[in-house]
């Protein structure tokens, strides 16, 4: 970013943010949105279910009705328990 400014355009820019902090609200903002770029990498979130407000610190938490309300059953959680590594089973996956 700054290597394609002039001179000029620098002076203005550092003399605004000599005046302007970088405020909380906004720092926040670019954390959450780098979290979220991260997580989308890393797991595929094709589907787009996760917002900058899921990773934001300063922002409240989503309100219940705003919470999906499916749950899932016991064979959901079961093939999600055989895909973690490292995980022990204490029942055969089958019968």
């Amino acid at each position: 970013m700054l290597a394609g400014m002039s001179c000029s355009e620098y002076e203005e820019w550092r003399g605004y943010w000599h005046e302007h902090f970088f405020t909380d609200a906004l720092l926040d903002a670019h954390f959450a949105a780098l979290n979220l770029n991260v997580v989308s990498l890393v797991c595929g979130d094709s589907e787009g279910e996760l917002t900058p407000a899921h990773f934001s610190l300063l922002s409240p938490p989503p309100l219940p009705e705003q919470l999906p309300e499916h749950e899932p059953d016991d064979e959901q959680m079961m093939a999600l328990a055989e895909g973690i590594s490292g995980g022990v089973r204490y029942v055969p996956a089958s019968g």
